[in-house]
């Protein structure tokens, strides 16, 4: 009876002690959440009709780039900022190519706290440990754009996510070793040189399957 006791006291005292990775999921408001469905409200489904009326003109915003082309920022300057990509090049808009997220201090998280500001780190980390190919920073077109998971955890939980690594700060780099690394035009996340840069996901971009 007092072993049994015991036993009971342990096993409680180890559940309490022990917070189950899915809670936060559970717990996230899914108003903030990024999926495969969208960003929040907004739905990869959605058509520029749909944005109307879910939240109405007052938050949208177009714009135009002369690479991606024609985009609807909804919230623009403030934290929820999100960049909506059209498959078509005039109105009307009836297809997302892909959602930017774009603040630093974006409230979005995916399922298992991927976020805007994450390091290349940590970035990997989620990643099981498994390198991340990206565009080089000094490469002509897409500069810092994912390219690739290498068999990694990411595509596992989030099919749809890609993003853009952007270098925020260096260390000293010799220059004969500056000019090998910048002549590659992708690199993966091990390479040696980035100990000595911190890179931050400055962009989750989210794309249909």
């Amino acid at each position: 009876m007092k072993y049994s006791y015991l036993y009971l006291l342990v096993f409680f005292a180890l559940s309490a002690c022990s917070p189950k990775a899915e809670k936060k999921a559970e717990t996230l408001d899914p108003k903030l959440l990024i999926s495969c469905e969208g960003v929040g409200d907004v739905k990869l489904k959605d058509t520029y009709a749909d944005l109307q009326k879910k939240l109405g003109d007052s938050v949208l915003s177009e714009h135009e780039n002369n690479v991606a082309g024609k985009f609807t920022s909804v919230w623009e300057n403030s934290p929820k900022h999100l960049n909506i990509y059209w498959q078509e090049s005039q109105a009307p808009f009836k297809t997302i190519k892909y959602i930017d997220v774009i603040d630093g201090m974006a409230p979005y998280m995916t399922i298992d706290s991927i976020g805007v500001g994450m390091s290349l780190k940590d970035l990997v980390k989620k990643n099981g440990g498994m390198a991340i190919t990206f565009k080089n920073f000094s490469a002509m077109s897409e500069p810092g754009v994912i390219k690739g998971y290498n068999n990694g955890e990411i595509p596992k939980s989030n099919p749809c996510l890609g993003g853009v690594l952007e270098w925020t700060d260096q260390k000293p780099i010799d220059v004969n070793e500056m000019r090998e690394f910048q002549a590659q035009e992708e690199i993966k996340s091990f390479d040696r040189i980035l100990q000595r840069y911190d890179v931050v996901l400055s962009i989750i971009r989210l794309s249909p399957k």
